[in-house]
C-alpha cells in the first residue's frame, strides 16, 4: 500500500496495512540544511524538503506554504510585513488605527519568539474586526498540485484555515496572560473579537470547499492547561463544529492541532466532530499515555503524533525513542484510527539516526 493511501484509509474509517508514517520536517530541513526560514512560508515547492521526504518514506501533509492568498480591495485598509535584520514585523493599518508585531529569530531553536505581541489591550480589537469584515480568499490550487506532483506518493496536503478567534488570540497575537485577563474583565468584547475573526475563516472556508484538498488543519495550538472546558465551550465549540460541518457535508475532514496538554481536550474534540487531533503529544512531555489518550478519545478520533520532542531531541536517548514509537503504536490494537507523526515538528536537534529508524520501526511494531 502506498503511504499516502495509508492515511486515506485512515480518514477514510478503513484499516490500513500498517499505521501511516507522517512528518513534518520543514523546522529539521531549514536548520540542518541552512536554508533561510521565511515566515511567510514556501512560495514554491521546495524540492530539497521534497527529497528529505523521499529519503525517509514519511508522507509531508503540512508547512507547505499557503494554498491561497488573504487580500482586501478596501484603500483604507493596509497589511504590510516584512523580514529586517532576523525582526520579523506585521503592521496592520486601518481607519480605527495601527497595530504591529514583532518576532525575533532564534538561531538555536531556528524559530521566532514573539517579542511584541499585534494585541496589547482589548481597545485595539475593533481594528481586528474591521479588517475580518473586508478580508477575502483567493485559492492558490496550483500550488497545491504543484507539490503533489513532486511528492508523489508522499503527497497528502492539508489546506489550512487561520487560527481561531480564540486562537488568534491566545495562541498567536495576544498571548495566554493578557487574553485571560481580557476573558475575565471585557468577555463581550472577546466574545465579539472572536465570532469577527471566524466569521472570516467561515467566508474563507466556502472559497476553499470544492478544491482538490481531501483534509482541512486548524493550527490552533491547544493546550488544556490554559484553555480550559469553559473557555472551550464559550469560544471553540460551536466554531469547531460548523467547520467539521461543512467540510463533512463535501466529504471531507478536519484536523485540529493541537501542541499542548491533550487532557480533556481528545474527548471535546470528538464532540465536535473533529476527525483527526494532530501533534498530540504523550508522557513524558504531558500527561497522558498513549492509552489514555485514546480512551480518552473514544474509538474513531483520529490521533497523530506519539513522540515528544524531548525523546525525539538531542537530549533522549534511542532506547526511549524506540520504547516511545511502541508504545504509541500498541494503540493500534484499540483503534485503527492512529498515524505516527512527531508530537509536533521534528525538532531540529533531532538526531538523524532516529528519524531513519522510523519506517523500520512502524513497518515492526505498526503492522496490523
Amino acid at each position: 500500500m502506498k503511504p499516502n493511501q495509508r492515511v486515506r484509509e485512515v480518514y477514510q474509517g478503513r484499516t490500513p496495512d500498517q499505521v501511516p508514517l507522517l512528518l513534518d520536517l520543514s523546522h529539521w530541513y531549514k536548520k540542518n540544511r541552512n536554508v533561510f526560514f521565511n515566515l511567510s512560508g514556501f512560495t514554491e515547492v521546495e524540492q530539497g524538503l521534497v527529497e528529505l521526504h523521499k529519503q525517509v518514506g514519511a508522507v509531508c501533509y503540512c508547512e507547505m506554504g499557503g494554498f491561497y492568498s488573504l487580500f482586501t480591495d478596501d484603500p483604507e485598509v493596509k497589511l504590510e510585513s516584512h523580514t529586517d535584520g532576523g525582526v520579523f514585523s506585521t503592521r496592520i493599518t486601518t481607519p480605527l488605527g495601527t497595530i504591529h508585531e514583532e518576532r525575533v529569530f532564534n538561531a538555536d531553536s531556528y524559530s521566532y519568539g514573539i517579542r511584541k505581541y499585534l494585541l496589547e489591550s482589548t481597545e485595539e480589537f475593533p481594528i481586528v474586526e474591521f479588517l475580518m469584515e473586508r478580508l477575502r480568499c483567493r485559492p492558490r490550487w496550483e500550488f497545491y498540485r504543484a507539490w503533489q506532483e513532486s511528492l508523489g506518493e508522499l503527497a497528502y496536503p492539508y489546506a489550512q484555515l487561520p487560527y481561531s478567534g480564540s486562537g488568534y488570540l491566545m495562541a498567536r497575537n495576544m498571548g495566554v496572560e493578557r487574553t485571560v485577563f481580557a476573558v475575565r474583565d471585557q468577555p463581550q468584547r472577546v466574545q465579539r473579537l472572536v465570532q469577527a475573526v471566524n466569521a472570516c475563516n467561515l467566508r474563507i472556508l466556502d472559497a476553499l470547499l470544492d478544491g482538490p484538498f481531501e483534509t482541512l488543519i486548524i493550527s490552533d495550538n491547544y493546550d488544556s492547561n490554559v484553555q480550559t472546558k469553559q473557555f472551550f465551550d464559550a469560544y471553540v465549540r460551536d466554531y469547531y463544529t460548523e467547520v467539521a460541518r461543512r467540510l463533512h457535508a463535501r466529504g471531507k475532514y478536519l484536523a485540529v492541532h493541537v501542541d499542548g496538554e491533550s487532557r480533556g481536550v481528545l474527548g471535546w474534540l470528538a464532540e465536535c466532530g473533529v476527525d483527526c487531533a494532530d501533534a498530540v503529544t504523550p508522557q513524558p512531555m504531558f500527561a497522558l499515555t498513549p492509552a489514555r489518550m485514546r480512551a480518552e478519545a473514544g474509538p474513531d478520533l483520529i490521533l497523530s503524533g506519539g513522540i515528544p520532542a524531548t525523546v525525539f531531541g538531542a537530549g533522549g536517548s534511542d532506547a526511549a525513542f524506540v520504547e516511545c514509537v511502541k508504545r504509541w503504536l500498541d494503540t493500534r490494537l484499540a483503534s485503527p484510527r492512529l498515524m505516527m507523526a512527531a508530537g509536533d515538528q521534528v525538532p531540529p536537534d533531532a538526531p538523524w539516526r532516529r528519524i531513519a529508524m522510523l519506517p523500520e520501526l512502524v513497518a515492526k511494531y505498526g503492522r496490523y
